[in-house]
């Protein structure tokens, strides 16, 4: 009971700079004691608030990782310097710590239900900024008493400016503006994450950049003192929010340069008021910058960081292995439109007429073993090629917006350019996407527009309508519902390709010209297999040579239905979706020899099943970093 309390104090602490490492905030606490009232006034609120969290119900997740408690932990700093420049009784002061902690846990509370489901941003710091602001306004004259104070933190060494004055910003987020402070908060954070410290420092360089500048065109305010809101700023949006790179490294910057201006407009507009101190600059900057970014039209190299990782570090290492296991994630996945094999004739950005705003489309026919689209000697004769009433097939689930299915079939040889997509359909999926299928036969498309259609549902016959010298099945996915619509990036899924080798499934990716491809069939018994896979408790018998051991894995289900593979501390997540289990995530030091196997041996497991089939995977292992902390810090910027 008290370990966990003690764990909610640490990650309270240290998710004032976003960090969920205990460690870490157990560093910070130590911080404290240069001003042990400090330490005191901390740990007294954020017990304080836990208990009161617990009582209330309050999420039992925001108590444990620090969500609820760390604008708390603030607030409670915030009383222990404004009342050592008053003249409080010990039990007021007491008092007023513990209102205000009770104040904070509730406003922080509901800022939290309120601003994403509203506003769609972060409160952060906001209850602590509210909290402050409301002390200052009240207590003037203790603010003042206080800022004369010796702060009887110990004597600075001699630094260069910018250094001295870097460190000092660290500390200020403790309310410790002191190098010996600064230094110790620093050590702290590369504890967690040296990216987080390194975008930091690009965000204050931003900061200092426009200070300068400032400076230079006359302009008489406190810049250097304000230093924590470029750093915050640049740690915030550079390492946590987006997932590290060089992009978001020139993010970091730009946040802290964008951050002094917002420090310079608070400082003119509240003067006097004693808010100008306050992190209002950083908190404006976060939201302005994150409300920016989310008008563009694709996030490019700047990608948003959407899981929970241990730090940036590994959220930029799970990227990598994202982009190697599933390349096509962010595009619309299809299934293969027939219901048999079928050999790719035309791909995107291909010679024909697959160009320019419509590139990414495919076209497929049935062809024999010889690789012939018709039996020798009746390529004249329109009702002899294979693709001529091929079965059509929904690539998903969604409705039918646009029936089009009176125009002629063409002789073989012919188009008909008056009529570019001849008979077609456009289905917009339930998941996302609007698809396009065309150059079905004349009457051969058997759904009406408005119609609700399953994946795997028929949708009449291909034919030869339209641009189409021989029959083929066009597909492709569009911008819009419009006829002409520029096509977008998709791929298909859960499809096997022949190959020389024999026949490889594929979970999700763009198949080359004259690929012959067929859709993949879930096997009832795999499935059945792999879908009930029930939470409890396993014990596996290891024998390595004569050795014999025995190994515990404990099987549950989180919130979001997936599977947790633990055994001790290392454990691995895996997802059932519609077409595999795949091994998702992985938390491994080497200690468990089972977990280790299976995210070597099944990162994919695939429903379908096919005698002698085949198919590639990357392991999903994170890369190991222990003892090569440079190597994890630079490897988001040099790969």
């Amino acid at each position: 009971m008290i370990a966990a309390l003690l764990l909610a104090v640490a990650r309270a602490a240290s998710s004032i700079f976003l960090g969920g490492s205990w460690k870490t905030g157990a560093l910070l606490c130590a911080t404290l004691l240069f001003m042990p009232r400090y330490f005191a006034f901390a740990v007294s609120a954020c017990l304080l608030g836990s208990f009161i969290a617990k009582l209330l119900h309050l999420p039992a997740a925001m108590r444990k990782d620090g969500t609820l408690l760390y604008n708390v932990f603030l607030a409670a700093l915030a009383v222990a310097w404004i009342t050592r420049g008053s003249d409080l009784a010990a039990p007021a002061t007491w008092g007023m710590l513990a209102i205000v902690t009770v104040y904070t846990l509730l406003l922080s509370a509901a800022l939290w239900h309120w601003f994403p489901l509203r506003a769609g941003l972060p409160p952060l710091s906001v209850a602590f900024v509210i909290t402050f602001g409301t002390l200052l306004t009240f207590f003037p004259n203790w603010a003042a008493g206080t800022i004369l104070l010796d702060t009887g933190l110990p004597d600075e060494p001699a630094l260069p400016f910018v250094i001295a004055a870097f460190l000092r910003s660290m500390g200020t987020a403790l309310f410790l503006p002191n190098v010996w402070a600064g230094l110790a908060v620093t050590l702290a954070i590369l504890v967690w994450s040296r990216v987080a410290m390194i975008n930091a420092m690009a965000g204050y360089a931003g900061g200092i950049l426009i200070v300068k500048l400032l400076e230079a065109c006359g302009l008489e305010w406190l810049g250097w003192f304000a230093g924590h809101n470029y750093l915050l700023a640049g740690m915030t949006l550079g390492a946590v929010y987006f997932v590290p790179s060089w992009s978001s490294l020139a993010l970091a910057f730009v946040a802290g340069a964008v951050a002094a201006l917002h420090v310079a407009a608070v400082q003119h507009f509240l003067r006097g008021s004693g808010w100008e101190y306050l992190p209002l600059p950083y908190l404006l900057t976060i939201w302005s910058l994150l409300c920016c970014l989310r008008l563009r039209e694709k996030p490019g190299s700047l990608v948003p960081s959407t899981g929970i990782f241990d730090n940036p570090e590994a959220a930029a290492a799970s990227l990598v292995l994202a982009n190697a296991r599933f390349p096509h994630r962010n595009e619309t996945h299809v299934l293969l439109p027939t219901s048999r094999e079928v050999t790719v004739t035309q791909g995107f950005d291909d010679k024909l007429s697959h160009r320019g705003e419509w590139k990414h489309a495919l076209d497929f026919e049935v062809h024999d073993a010889a690789d012939n689209a018709c039996p020798p000697g009746c390529a004249e004769d329109l009702s002899r090629y294979y693709t001529q009433g091929l079965e059509v097939r929904a690539p998903g689930t969604g409705e039918i917006i646009r029936v089009v299915d009176g125009v002629a079939d063409n002789a073989p040889g012919g188009c008909n350019f008056a009529h570019n997509w001849g008979n077609h359909l456009i289905l917009r999926l339930d998941y996302g996407g609007i698809v396009k299928l065309a150059h079905f036969t004349k009457n051969g498309i058997v759904v009406k527009t408005g119609q609700r259609i399953a994946a795997g549902e028929l949708l009449g016959y291909c034919g030869n309508s339209g641009r189409s010298p021989v029959p083929h099945l066009h597909l492709h996915n569009q911008a819009s519902t419009e006829t002409g619509a520029p096509t977008t990036p998709f791929c298909l899924t859960n499809f096997f390709t022949r190959t020389s080798e024999g026949v490889c499934w594929n979970f999700a990716s763009v198949p080359k010209v004259g690929a012959r491809i067929a859709p993949a069939t879930i096997s009832p018994t795999v499935l059945g297999t792999l879908a009930h896979l029930a939470p409890g408790v396993a014990t596996y018998r290891v024998c390595q040579g004569e050795s014999v051991s025995f190994e515990t894995v404990t099987t549950t289900l989180d919130e979001s239905g997936r599977y947790l593979f633990r055994s001790g501390k290392e454990s691995l997540t895996a997802v059932l979706g519609l077409h595999a289990l795949q091994i998702t995530q992985s938390s491994l030091s080497g200690r468990s020899q089972l977990l280790r196997l299976l995210s070597f041996a099944m990162p994919t497991v695939p429903f379908a099943y096919q005698s002698g089939m085949i198919w590639e995977d990357s392991v999903a292992l994170q890369p190991g970093l222990h003892g090569r902390a440079l190597a994890g810090a630079f490897a988001p910027y040099l790969g």
